[in-house]
């Protein structure tokens, strides 16, 4: 392995660690379903992630895990879900495909610099 590829193997690794954090915040502040976020991976070279979040009134942690592509329009950054999306409950995995498919949702100035 050459020196510039392990710089940029951490480079890789700081910015999705980065991301990773912004996510949680995100999550953990804007819905009071979810308990905890535990196991948040985010791989921007392969553009997939995987979680798992312990909900309100559910025994068992919800797995989640799929693609993801960005989306640039008029200088704006978006993200959308790929549709390989999978849940570990199957209804949720195929209503989270229902409304989902088509959504991009913006991504914040400063996350984008980091994807």
């Amino acid at each position: 392995m050459s020196i510039f590829s392990a710089i940029h193997q951490i480079v890789t690794a700081t910015r999705d660690a980065s991301v990773q954090t912004w996510v949680r915040s995100q999550i953990l502040k804007n819905t009071k379903a979810v308990k905890d976020l535990k196991n948040l991976q985010i791989n921007s070279k392969r553009k997939t992630f995987s979680l798992k979040l312990d909900l309100v009134g559910e025994t068992e942690s919800l797995a989640v895990s799929g693609g993801y592509q960005l989306l640039v329009d008029n200088g704006k950054t978006f993200i959308a879900p790929g549709s390989d999306l999978h849940t570990s409950k199957e209804w949720l995995t195929i209503l989270a495909t229902e409304f989902l498919k088509g959504r991009s949702f913006e991504v914040p100035g400063f996350v984008r610099s980091f994807l």
